[in-house]
């Protein structure tokens, strides 16, 4: 049994003796189990993957603009990414007004290059989500992806700085497709993390927090953030910025 199938079945558990309290209780179910009113209700699980990467740019380039925190993946530092999607979210710290953004695909068994494209950049600096377009062919399941982004501070691409990570895409199980289905959007956020999916979690709950600004989501972003395996806790505090444009190829 998968360390994610036992931790469903804990989670399924878990819910059955609720229920169970409130039968014997005469206590009324809510539709959602209420989750804690503090940042606490979103846990990070990575899974038992990945080795140290470029998640931030600490070097310095001609013509690039000092900043006193890097162009940074929001991600965690082991390089290492689960998702759901064939066309994953990705997250960056920007931090100041680029003259574009480049992202790079590879196989990583081959290092073929499968797709690039670039962003326009506008507003200051903040958190910026960067989705995989669907022109970009999708992930396949199972298959280990590299993806590079270039922070191109001058307008001649003379200048950047660079992370780099690892993404792959797996199966949703009939039951954690089930839960999902059944769970509101912040248990759905809590679920995701749970079970590793971090790019998933990730964007969804930074969606929320654009969508309906909320203490406890803030709270939920900072512990994300700031899990052992992310160490990004000086971002959380981070504008986030709903932006970008895709260019197409440079």
């Amino acid at each position: 049994m998968s360390q994610k199938t036992r931790g469903l079945g804990t989670n399924l558990l878990k819910r059955l003796t609720l229920l169970l309290g409130l039968v014997l209780c005469g206590c009324q179910p809510s539709t959602s189990p209420e989750l804690p009113r503090t940042g606490e209700w979103v846990q990070y699980e990575p899974p038992n993957r990945g080795a140290p990467g470029e998640t931030s740019d600490l070097g310095s380039r001609p013509l690039c603009r000092r900043a006193a925190t890097p162009f940074t993946s929001i991600s965690p530092s082991t390089n290492w990414g689960e998702t759901l999607e064939s066309h994953p979210t990705f997250w960056l710290y920007l931090p100041y007004q680029a003259s574009s953004v480049r992202l790079i695909l590879r196989d990583e068994p081959t290092q073929e290059e499968l797709y690039r494209t670039t962003f326009a950049v506008s507003g200051r600096d903040g958190v910026a989500r960067f989705r995989l377009p669907e022109t970009a062919p999708p992930l396949e399941v199972d298959r280990l992806y590299n993806w590079q982004f270039d922070f191109i501070c001058d307008s001649e691409n003379r200048s950047r700085f660079r992370v780099r990570g690892l993404v792959v895409r797996r199966a949703l199980s009939e039951e954690l497709q089930t839960q999902l289905r059944e769970a509101a959007a912040q248990e759905r956020v809590a679920l995701l993390a749970e079970q590793g999916f971090w790019y998933d979690a990730l964007t969804g709950l930074a969606e929320l927090r654009l969508t309906a600004p909320d203490p406890i989501l803030d709270a939920g972003w900072a512990v994300l953030l700031g899990h052992a395996s992310v160490g990004l806790e000086d971002l959380a505090e981070k504008p986030l910025l709903d932006c970008c444009t895709e260019e197409g190829e440079p």
